[in-house]
């Protein structure tokens, strides 16, 4: 079987860019992929499956119009083409027509449930072009959470027969527990400080909800019940200025970093020594970055809503994103929160579950049915 995937996953190999290539490492050699990706990416994606061939087209990576044009104009007929059995599209985009069988990752409905995440035009794009189409059009569907499917049946009108659910996964050989004196090395270098609670994400406003972290954090610095700093690890994302602008306003700002981008190994540094991890967006559809920081040895805080709760189990503690000084008090709580060899084991067991030989052998079995 030969499978055409879209590689577009935006400007940076990030959570579904490294999901996509550990699924396919681990999908074994009985498929043919062919992945395109952007002329300026290809160098971003590393494969160790010999099946896997990576072919680029001429777009840049950081052109969101022209990927989009692309995917859903050409990326059609080079499944003709490459005469494959099936196409896979592992990110948004619009599946206007086809001419082989299409799976279609849907990550989450983000846009149904944070209102003004996006411009009022990408909004209606979404809510009223793009995601119904995709979704009638589409094969078969795989989502990354119960919460997802239970959303794309409920705003999108689908058959829950027509849905699978394979969860994200976590590559344990790249997020693991790094070496105290390696990481605070990689601090000082980036003159990043030793004691923090870490954020790391795409910083957007509102939905990441990066405000929020912020918030909280000036209560504690407030309240005398943290002396340390706040990092926020990530990319500008929608509403940026906003948090920005707070930041700069702020009473603690010499004590907050925005670090921008970070490379993998910046990011297990970062996750490996930090005071606790914090991520309460409104709304996620999995959130990789929680499981990333559990597989670093990190203390997590989740929002109590969406995929949220069920990606971290009962090994994080879970609150209300809208509320700040249950924010703070659960920050706290989790910075004197003991990481005993009992805890540590039930953290063991539940990252068990988002094992990529597992969840790649659930991805070969929805394309070859």
């Amino acid at each position: 079987m030969k499978i055409v995937i879209s590689g577009y996953v935006g400007k940076k190999i990030t959570g579904i860019g490294r999901n996509l290539i550990s699924l396919l490492d681990n999908s074994g050699s009985d498929i043919e992929y062919i992945v395109y990706t952007n002329q300026d990416m290809k160098d971003d994606f590393h494969f160790h499956n010999p099946n896997i061939t990576v072919k680029t087209y001429k777009v840049s990576k950081n052109s969101s119009i022209k990927n989009l044009l692309w995917t859903t104009f050409v990326f059609p007929f080079l499944s003709l083409k490459e005469k494959a059995d099936k196409a896979l599209i592992p990110n948004f985009n619009l599946l206007l027509f086809k001419f082989r069988p299409t799976i279609v990752i849907m990550h989450d409905l983000i846009e149904f449930n944070v209102p003004g995440k996006f411009s009022p035009l990408k909004m209606f794009y979404r809510t009223k072009l793009a995601d119904p189409i995709t979704a009638r059009k589409a094969d078969k569907i795989i989502t990354v959470s119960e919460n997802s499917k239970r959303d794309i049946v409920k705003y999108l009108k689908v058959d829950p027969k027509k849905i699978t659910v394979i969860y994200n996964g976590v590559d344990r050989n790249k997020f693991y527990k790094m070496d105290e004196s390696k990481a605070i090395d990689i601090l000082d270098k980036k003159g990043w400080p030793h004691d923090y609670i870490l954020y790391a994400g795409t910083i957007d406003h509102p939905g990441k909800n990066a405000m929020g972290v912020c918030k909280a954090f000036e209560k504690l610095k407030q309240m005398h019940r943290y002396d340390g700093s706040l990092i926020l690890a990530g990319m500008p994302g929608s509403g940026y200025e906003v948090v920005k602008e707070y930041i700069d306003h702020s009473e603690f700002k010499n004590d907050i970093v925005l670090t921008g981008y970070v490379n993998d190994e910046e990011l297990v540094a970062l996750y490996s020594s930090c005071a606790t991890f914090v991520f309460i967006s409104l709304y996620e559809g999995f959130g990789i970055p929680p499981l990333e920081a559990l597989s670093c040895g990190a203390k997590v805080i989740v929002s109590n809503t969406s995929s949220l709760p069920e990606v971290v189990g009962n090994v994080g503690i879970t609150v209300d994103p809208n509320n700040i000084d249950l924010i703070a008090c659960a920050i706290f709580e989790s910075l004197h929160k003991k990481t005993d060899k009992a805890y540590l084991s039930l953290v063991e067991h539940h990252l068990k579950k988002y094992d990529w030989v597992e969840l790649a052998h659930s991805l070969k079995k929805e394309m070859c049915e």
